[in-house]
């Protein structure tokens, strides 16, 4: 009867790592890397593991080794990419370029959330399995503690991950500023010469200081006065930035 009951119940259950309070006996799911699923009862202060449809005594050390080893697996994974992560980091420091950054950004920020889904949603369940198991709670008090940790470093790796990717795209947009700024000036320097030449171009008669023999020269001086003007403005523009440094130094002499 029993067998039955969880036959129907684990088939229509998808969600793993997850703790199921039922009338006569309650149930674990645990999956271990996706690989396989590890289904366990908990009835009468005994643990059973329900596998090819029967029932097998299951002691409580080898269940808390099951959740050890998938802890091991999903720390192995964010040490992993903790260090992916501080590598660029490093780089970023040292003022070096990181290549292909967004799709190594996505794959990063991929396996992190499914590990995050993965630790956070075995962490929920042990907490009820702690509440509603007396006979296990001890063993169970450093798997979460240590689970609690996990589920942290995956959230300090995420934004970190975040941080990298909201740094390269400010960079990345003040280079596009900066070129079309560059640009703005280009066209604000060459728009009046063009001005000034298409004029002087034109084939028609009495044109201004074409009859004059130092016509080139002064239409040569105010092209300069033109340059000097704009170099002018340029340079009385306040440029000046926020320097964070600066500050620092000027309140420790304060």
């Amino acid at each position: 009867m029993l067998s039955s009951t969880l036959e129907q119940i684990t088939n229509n259950i998808n969600i793993s790592n997850a703790y199921y309070e039922l009338d006569e006996f309650d149930i674990f799911m645990l999956d271990i890397a996706k690989i396989s699923r590890n289904i366990f009862v908990f009835k009468d202060n005994q643990i059973f593991e329900y596998k090819n449809k029967t029932l097998n005594d299951f002691s409580s050390a080898e269940f808390v080794a099951i959740l050890k080893e998938i802890i091991r697996i999903e720390k192995e994974k964010n040490n992993s990419i903790g260090l992916s992560i501080e590598k660029r980091e490093e780089l970023i420091l040292e003022d070096k370029k990181v290549k292909n950054f967004l799709t190594k950004y996505f794959t990063l920020k991929v396996k992190l959330a499914k590990s995050y889904k993965t630790v956070s949603s075995l962490l929920e369940a042990c907490k009820i399995c702690h509440t509603k198991q007396q006979f296990i709670k001890k063993n169970l008090k450093a798997i979460i503690l240590n689970l609690s940790n996990l589920e942290r470093n995956i959230k300090d790796n995420i934004t970190r991950l975040e941080s990298i990717y909201t740094y390269i795209n400010t960079i990345r947009s003040e280079k596009i500023n900066q070129n079309i700024y560059f640009l703005s000036i280009m066209s604000a320097i060459f728009l009046p010469l063009n001005l000034i030449v298409g004029f002087f171009g034109m084939n028609t008669k009495n044109l201004f200081l074409s009859e004059s023999e130092n016509g080139t020269y002064y239409v040569l001086a105010m092209i300069l006065a033109i340059f000097f003007i704009l170099f002018l403005w340029y340079q009385m523009k306040d440029k000046k930035e926020l320097d964070l440094d600066e500050f620092s130094i000027k309140k420790k002499k304060k």
